[in-house]
């Protein structure tokens, strides 16, 4: 995708996602059905093929409607970490935490994950039959889609609770009809078992740019803490430490114009001239080449301490504007990172605070802390157990500002009803809104509350 449809594809969202999924001319568009609907285009048939769906199924992470933009920037927006500050109306919905069961930008998002997930199943499916491929090839590749399976099923339950366990090619319209929610638990513990699945396959212990080991056990603690299984996020995050990983020693070599690979990456999302994001272009000012079409908050500016090395990185003005300036690639070429070893640290120590191991707790946090230039934060005898719960999701805001994680964190730790009264907006709104095209093609996919 070129910097140029990038452009346009921020301004006509709907229209050019129906046309990418079906293939066909605008006079289609109405009928066209949801992304759960994807049919295979590619027959696996040999080495070189079965590649390319493999490939293919990246290649859905790069969607602008996914990790290329959307999914990222919202995860922020809705939150207390940015604000509408361009010409979206669905954007400004989402600032205000007003969304509509049609909102296009949304609707995108859901369409773009469940494409991704799709794309894993047609890999799954296929991989039986692929006897010219060896084993270890084999296994890797189904390894791969059910880690990429799994991240879909989490990134859509982090925004809309229950949702559709897809796990099986969903090849017409029909198909798609017969998609039905289900309740939180059964899709945590299909991701779970999709990661099991996972680490059973796969080979590569670290593959920065690809599914690995290391990737797998990082999202089973990411997934572990959105399930308050406390135990089993410190497990899995311990996993982790024992690879090796790192904390860089400079905060801004993690963002660099073409994602340059560090030893904190474990699993980065690659981009190119060809492929391109649109985090740094829609964050930038016009007179730095970008839109700005969203902004820092006061809010968050201020909860930077003034010595903070972030703070500098992060946030930048340009005239009377401040902007995010975490990614610096304005024509898109940067890898973004999923999911990166700062994160697995911090919810290390967010899993010993609640397991009441506070000084452990608080050496995991001040690790991070300290590389940001901060003294660390001391536990002493009497230190209230919320009061370091506090300090790691405040931490948390800080070191993972504009990655898309704000909002989620605000839900799972309960921050967003109070964030919401404050707004005076329905409370109702914490979960997004099911697209109502999706639901036009399968009635028995219920609504959240308020929409």
């Amino acid at each position: 995708m070129t910097n140029a449809t990038m452009r346009i594809r921020a301004l006509a969202p709907v229209t050019l996602l129906a046309l990418a999924a079906a293939g066909c001319s605008a006079d289609k568009i109405l009928t066209t059905p949801p992304t759960t609907v994807v049919a295979a285009q590619t027959a696996v048939t040999d080495a070189v093929s079965a590649a390319a769906a493999v490939t293919g199924m990246y290649d859905a992470l790069q969607s602008g409607s996914y990790y290329g933009t959307d999914f990222v920037i919202l995860g922020d927006l809705a939150s207390d970490n940015t604000q509408h500050s361009g010409t979206f109306s669905t954007y400004r919905q989402t600032d205000q935490n007003l969304l509509i069961a049609d909102n296009s930008t949304v609707a995108g998002i859901w369409r773009a994950i469940y494409a991704g997930i799709n794309n894993a199943n047609n890999v799954l499916a296929k991989m039986p039959d692929a006897s010219f491929l060896d084993a270890k090839t084999r296994n890797q590749y189904v390894g791969e889609a059910y880690f990429l399976r799994a991240l879909g099923l989490h990134n859509a339950t982090k925004f809309w609770g229950a949702v559709p366990i897809v796990t099986a090619p969903v090849a017409d319209a029909a198909e798609a009809g017969n998609v039905a929610r289900s309740d939180t638990a059964k899709v945590y513990q299909q991701i779970l078992a999709d990661l099991d699945a996972a680490e059973k396959n796969i080979t590569n212990p670290k593959q920065t740019l690809q599914a690995s080991l290391g990737a797998v056990r990082a999202l089973r603690a990411r997934v572990k803490l959105y399930r308050a299984d406390w135990a089993g996020a410190l497990a899995a995050a311990q996993s982790v430490d024992a690879m090796g990983y790192t904390l860089v020693p400079k905060y801004e070599d993690l963002f660099t114009l073409n994602g340059s690979t560090t030893a904190e990456d474990i699993f980065r999302l690659r981009f190119s001239d060809t492929d391109q994001n649109s985090e740094s272009y829609y964050y930038y000012p016009k007179a730095l080449g970008g839109r700005y079409e969203v902004a820092p908050t006061t809010d968050l500016r201020t909860s930077y301490s003034p010595n903070d090395l972030r703070f500098a990185w992060n946030i930048q003005q340009s005239g009377s504007r401040f902007f995010g300036a975490k990614f610096r690639s304005v024509s898109g070429t940067e890898h973004l990172h999923i999911i990166r070893y700062a994160e697995v640290v911090l919810i290390e120590a967010e899993a010993l605070a609640r397991l009441g191991r506070l000084p452990e707790a608080a050496a995991q946090l001040n690790k991070v802390r300290a590389r940001a230039g901060l003294a660390p934060f001391a536990v002493n005898v009497g230190t209230p157990l919320q009061a370091v719960i506090d300090a790691i999701i405040a931490e948390r805001r800080l070191e993972l500002a504009f990655e898309g994680d704000r909002w989620p964190d605000m839900v799972r730790t309960g921050m967003a009803a109070t964030f919401l009264t404050l707004k005076k907006s329905p409370l109702t709104q914490m979960l997004f809104p099911i697209p109502q095209r999706d639901r036009d093609v399968a009635p028995q996919l219920t609504q959240n509350p308020g929409y």
